[in-house]
Protein backbone atom coordinates (compact mmCIF):
# COMPACT_ATOMS: atom_id res chain seq x y z
CA UNK A 1 0.00 0.00 0.00
CA UNK A 2 1.58 3.59 -0.93
CA UNK A 3 2.07 6.53 1.21
CA UNK A 4 -0.94 8.40 -0.31
CA UNK A 5 -3.20 5.83 0.31
CA UNK A 6 -2.34 5.49 3.42
CA UNK A 7 -2.86 8.58 4.76
CA UNK A 8 -5.89 8.94 2.67
CA UNK A 9 -7.27 6.01 4.80
CA UNK A 10 -5.84 6.71 7.91
CA UNK A 11 -4.98 3.09 8.83
CA UNK A 12 -1.31 1.40 9.02
CA UNK A 13 -0.49 -1.71 6.44
CA UNK A 14 0.96 -3.31 9.49
CA UNK A 15 -1.80 -3.03 12.61
CA UNK A 16 -3.73 -5.62 12.63
CA UNK A 17 -7.42 -5.72 12.53
CA UNK A 18 -9.45 -5.60 15.89
CA UNK A 19 -11.84 -8.64 16.50
CA UNK A 20 -15.55 -7.96 15.99
CA UNK A 21 -17.32 -7.16 19.04
CA UNK A 22 -20.28 -9.06 20.17
CA UNK A 23 -23.50 -7.77 20.46
CA UNK A 24 -24.57 -8.06 24.05
CA UNK A 25 -27.89 -8.15 25.28
CA UNK A 26 -29.60 -7.48 28.86
CA UNK A 27 -32.39 -9.51 28.00
CA UNK A 28 -32.67 -12.47 30.19
CA UNK A 29 -32.68 -16.08 28.66
CA UNK A 30 -34.70 -19.34 29.64
CA UNK A 31 -33.81 -22.67 30.01
CA UNK A 32 -32.99 -23.18 26.64
CA UNK A 33 -30.72 -19.91 26.05
CA UNK A 34 -33.36 -17.81 23.96
CA UNK A 35 -34.53 -14.94 24.72
CA UNK A 36 -37.62 -15.14 27.53
CA UNK A 37 -39.30 -12.25 26.35
CA UNK A 38 -39.44 -13.20 22.59
CA UNK A 39 -40.48 -16.10 23.25
CA UNK A 40 -43.40 -14.90 25.49
CA UNK A 41 -44.00 -13.11 22.53
CA UNK A 42 -44.63 -15.68 20.54
CA UNK A 43 -46.10 -18.08 22.69
CA UNK A 44 -48.46 -15.05 22.98
CA UNK A 45 -49.30 -15.30 19.30
CA UNK A 46 -49.40 -19.35 19.56
CA UNK A 47 -52.10 -18.86 23.10
CA UNK A 48 -54.26 -16.37 21.70
CA UNK A 49 -54.44 -18.54 18.36
CA UNK A 50 -55.86 -21.71 20.10
CA UNK A 51 -58.32 -19.04 22.63
CA UNK A 52 -59.85 -17.64 19.29
CA UNK A 53 -60.15 -21.02 17.82
CA UNK A 54 -61.79 -22.15 20.39
CA UNK A 55 -64.47 -19.88 20.03
CA UNK A 56 -64.88 -20.51 16.63
CA UNK A 57 -65.43 -24.41 16.51
CA UNK A 58 -67.27 -23.90 19.81
CA UNK A 59 -69.98 -21.34 17.82
CA UNK A 60 -69.97 -23.23 15.05
CA UNK A 61 -71.27 -26.68 16.83
CA UNK A 62 -73.52 -24.78 19.58
CA UNK A 63 -75.38 -22.09 17.25
CA UNK A 64 -76.72 -24.44 15.30
CA UNK A 65 -77.90 -26.79 18.22
CA UNK A 66 -78.91 -23.97 20.32
CA UNK A 67 -81.07 -22.62 17.38
CA UNK A 68 -82.96 -26.15 16.99
CA UNK A 69 -83.39 -26.37 20.71
CA UNK A 70 -84.49 -22.94 21.33
CA UNK A 71 -86.74 -22.22 18.64
CA UNK A 72 -88.03 -25.20 17.10
CA UNK A 73 -88.59 -26.73 21.04
CA UNK A 74 -90.42 -30.01 21.18
CA UNK A 75 -88.52 -33.41 21.39
CA UNK A 76 -85.35 -31.64 19.75
CA UNK A 77 -84.85 -29.39 22.80
CA UNK A 78 -85.47 -31.40 25.20
CA UNK A 79 -82.99 -33.92 23.58
CA UNK A 80 -80.14 -31.28 23.37
CA UNK A 81 -80.95 -29.87 26.80
CA UNK A 82 -80.53 -33.18 28.42
CA UNK A 83 -77.56 -34.05 26.51
CA UNK A 84 -75.88 -30.77 27.35
CA UNK A 85 -76.53 -31.04 30.98
CA UNK A 86 -75.27 -34.91 31.31
CA UNK A 87 -72.43 -33.81 29.22
CA UNK A 88 -71.61 -30.73 31.73
CA UNK A 89 -72.11 -32.58 34.63
CA UNK A 90 -68.97 -33.62 34.71
CA UNK A 91 -65.23 -31.60 34.64
CA UNK A 92 -64.15 -30.22 31.47
CA UNK A 93 -60.27 -30.56 32.08
CA UNK A 94 -61.16 -34.42 32.19
CA UNK A 95 -62.49 -34.75 28.65
CA UNK A 96 -59.97 -32.87 27.44
CA UNK A 97 -57.23 -34.77 29.02
CA UNK A 98 -58.62 -37.89 27.83
CA UNK A 99 -59.36 -37.06 24.34
CA UNK A 100 -55.63 -34.80 24.18
CA UNK A 101 -54.02 -38.01 25.08
CA UNK A 102 -55.94 -40.31 22.63
CA UNK A 103 -56.28 -37.93 19.69
CA UNK A 104 -52.78 -36.42 19.99
CA UNK A 105 -50.96 -38.76 17.18
CA UNK A 106 -53.33 -38.34 14.75
CA UNK A 107 -54.76 -34.47 15.56
CA UNK A 108 -50.77 -32.97 16.04
CA UNK A 109 -49.80 -33.21 12.75
CA UNK A 110 -52.97 -31.43 11.34
CA UNK A 111 -51.44 -27.82 10.95
CA UNK A 112 -52.50 -26.43 7.30
CA UNK A 113 -48.85 -26.00 5.66
CA UNK A 114 -47.45 -22.87 7.71
CA UNK A 115 -50.94 -21.93 8.44
CA UNK A 116 -50.61 -22.72 12.27
CA UNK A 117 -47.66 -24.13 14.53
CA UNK A 118 -47.15 -27.70 15.25
CA UNK A 119 -50.50 -28.32 17.75
CA UNK A 120 -52.41 -25.45 17.77
CA UNK A 121 -54.87 -26.43 15.51
CA UNK A 122 -55.29 -30.13 17.80
CA UNK A 123 -55.54 -28.07 20.82
CA UNK A 124 -58.29 -25.44 19.72
CA UNK A 125 -60.38 -28.01 18.31
CA UNK A 126 -60.39 -30.00 21.22
CA UNK A 127 -61.03 -27.03 23.18
CA UNK A 128 -63.53 -25.86 20.97
CA UNK A 129 -65.69 -29.08 20.98
CA UNK A 130 -65.77 -29.81 24.28
CA UNK A 131 -66.63 -26.11 25.62
CA UNK A 132 -69.52 -25.67 22.60
CA UNK A 133 -72.26 -26.29 24.94
CA UNK A 134 -71.93 -23.50 26.82
CA UNK A 135 -72.91 -21.16 23.44
CA UNK A 136 -75.48 -24.01 22.55
CA UNK A 137 -77.53 -22.90 26.04
CA UNK A 138 -76.69 -19.55 25.97
CA UNK A 139 -78.42 -19.37 22.69
CA UNK A 140 -81.72 -21.45 23.64
CA UNK A 141 -82.19 -19.60 26.46
CA UNK A 142 -82.12 -15.65 24.14
CA UNK A 143 -84.07 -17.45 21.38
CA UNK A 144 -86.90 -18.53 23.93
CA UNK A 145 -88.39 -15.58 25.09
CA UNK A 146 -87.92 -14.04 21.00
CA UNK A 147 -89.68 -17.34 19.40
CA UNK A 148 -93.43 -16.17 20.16
CA UNK A 149 -92.71 -12.42 19.57
CA UNK A 150 -94.86 -10.05 17.55
CA UNK A 151 -92.37 -9.55 14.35
CA UNK A 152 -91.64 -13.58 14.46
CA UNK A 153 -95.58 -13.83 14.08
CA UNK A 154 -95.85 -12.02 11.35
CA UNK A 155 -92.77 -13.25 9.29
CA UNK A 156 -94.60 -16.24 9.53
CA UNK A 157 -97.62 -15.17 8.44
CA UNK A 158 -96.22 -13.32 5.00
CA UNK A 159 -94.65 -17.17 4.41
CA UNK A 160 -91.30 -16.51 5.97
CA UNK A 161 -89.36 -20.30 6.27
CA UNK A 162 -88.14 -21.07 10.00
CA UNK A 163 -84.52 -21.06 8.77
CA UNK A 164 -85.34 -17.34 7.43
CA UNK A 165 -86.67 -16.06 10.53
CA UNK A 166 -83.97 -17.32 11.86
CA UNK A 167 -81.28 -16.31 9.77
CA UNK A 168 -82.99 -12.82 9.26
CA UNK A 169 -84.69 -11.74 12.20
CA UNK A 170 -83.01 -13.67 15.14
CA UNK A 171 -79.77 -14.21 15.16
CA UNK A 172 -78.78 -10.42 14.74
CA UNK A 173 -80.68 -10.49 18.51
CA UNK A 174 -78.06 -12.66 19.48
CA UNK A 175 -75.19 -10.78 18.49
CA UNK A 176 -74.53 -8.30 21.98
CA UNK A 177 -74.83 -11.39 23.80
CA UNK A 178 -72.81 -14.12 21.46
CA UNK A 179 -69.63 -11.00 21.94
CA UNK A 180 -69.85 -10.64 25.23
CA UNK A 181 -69.70 -14.68 25.31
CA UNK A 182 -66.44 -14.85 23.52
CA UNK A 183 -64.66 -12.38 25.13
CA UNK A 184 -65.24 -14.23 27.93
CA UNK A 185 -64.52 -17.51 26.61
CA UNK A 186 -61.25 -16.64 25.18
CA UNK A 187 -59.99 -15.45 28.88
CA UNK A 188 -61.62 -18.90 29.97
CA UNK A 189 -59.43 -20.95 26.70
CA UNK A 190 -56.15 -19.04 27.75
CA UNK A 191 -56.77 -20.75 31.26
CA UNK A 192 -57.67 -23.88 29.90
CA UNK A 193 -54.55 -23.67 27.44
CA UNK A 194 -52.58 -23.11 30.83
CA UNK A 195 -54.16 -25.75 32.31
CA UNK A 196 -53.36 -28.31 29.60
CA UNK A 197 -49.69 -27.37 29.13
CA UNK A 198 -49.04 -27.59 32.69
CA UNK A 199 -50.06 -31.29 33.10
CA UNK A 200 -48.86 -32.00 30.23
CA UNK A 201 -51.73 -32.68 27.96
CA UNK A 202 -51.06 -29.46 25.76
CA UNK A 203 -48.89 -28.58 22.92
CA UNK A 204 -45.30 -29.67 22.79
CA UNK A 205 -42.44 -27.70 24.29
CA UNK A 206 -41.11 -27.04 20.28
CA UNK A 207 -44.23 -24.85 20.07
CA UNK A 208 -44.09 -22.20 22.71
CA UNK A 209 -47.18 -21.22 24.31
CA UNK A 210 -47.69 -19.41 27.60
CA UNK A 211 -48.73 -22.55 29.13
CA UNK A 212 -45.41 -24.63 27.86
CA UNK A 213 -43.53 -22.01 28.76
CA UNK A 214 -44.52 -22.23 32.97
CA UNK A 215 -44.81 -25.78 32.20
CA UNK A 216 -41.18 -26.29 31.31
CA UNK A 217 -39.77 -24.39 33.90
CA UNK A 218 -41.44 -25.42 36.77
CA UNK A 219 -40.44 -29.08 35.37
CA UNK A 220 -36.96 -28.20 35.42
CA UNK A 221 -36.75 -26.47 38.36
CA UNK A 222 -38.98 -29.68 40.05
CA UNK A 223 -36.18 -32.33 38.76
CA UNK A 224 -33.03 -32.12 41.01
CA UNK A 225 -31.25 -33.74 38.87
CA UNK A 226 -31.12 -32.02 35.70
CA UNK A 227 -31.86 -28.54 37.75
CA UNK A 228 -29.05 -25.88 36.52
CA UNK A 229 -29.29 -22.65 38.83
CA UNK A 230 -27.38 -20.86 36.42
CA UNK A 231 -30.07 -21.34 33.62
CA UNK A 232 -32.78 -20.51 35.69
CA UNK A 233 -34.17 -16.86 36.02
CA UNK A 234 -37.32 -15.59 37.55
CA UNK A 235 -38.20 -13.62 34.68
CA UNK A 236 -38.95 -17.03 33.30
CA UNK A 237 -41.81 -17.15 35.31
CA UNK A 238 -42.72 -13.83 35.35
CA UNK A 239 -43.11 -13.36 32.27
CA UNK A 240 -45.36 -15.45 30.94
CA UNK A 241 -47.80 -15.01 34.44
CA UNK A 242 -47.87 -11.06 33.84
CA UNK A 243 -49.06 -11.55 30.17
CA UNK A 244 -51.75 -13.97 30.94
CA UNK A 245 -52.78 -11.70 34.16
CA UNK A 246 -53.11 -9.03 32.11
CA UNK A 247 -54.89 -10.40 29.10
CA UNK A 248 -57.48 -12.75 31.03
CA UNK A 249 -58.32 -9.33 33.31
CA UNK A 250 -58.39 -6.75 29.95
CA UNK A 251 -60.75 -9.39 28.53
CA UNK A 252 -63.80 -9.75 31.94
CA UNK A 253 -63.07 -6.23 31.37
CA UNK A 254 -63.93 -5.41 28.07
CA UNK A 255 -66.84 -8.20 28.00
CA UNK A 256 -67.75 -6.28 30.87
CA UNK A 257 -68.28 -2.81 29.19
CA UNK A 258 -69.83 -4.60 26.15
CA UNK A 259 -72.32 -5.70 28.35
CA UNK A 260 -73.09 -2.42 29.74
CA UNK A 261 -73.32 -0.90 26.47
CA UNK A 262 -75.86 -3.33 24.65
CA UNK A 263 -77.85 -3.81 27.93
CA UNK A 264 -81.65 -1.59 27.57
CA UNK A 265 -81.16 1.31 29.83
CA UNK A 266 -84.08 0.04 32.34
CA UNK A 267 -82.18 -3.27 33.27
CA UNK A 268 -78.92 -0.70 34.00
Amino acid sequence: MSRTATAWTGTSPHRRKAPPRRCSSSAPTGILGHDEFIRVLDGGKASLEIALGAVIVSLLIGLPLGAVAGYFGGLREAIVSRFTETVMAFPLILFLVFASVQLDAQLTPIGWGQIFPRGVFAEALLIGVFTSFYPTRLIRAALLPLRDAEFVEAARMVGASSWRILRKHLFPHLVPTLIVWGAIAIATNILLELGLSFIGAGVQPETPTWGSLLSTTWGTVYQPQTFNSENFTVWQTVFPTLFILVTVVSLNQLSEGIRRATEPRGAR
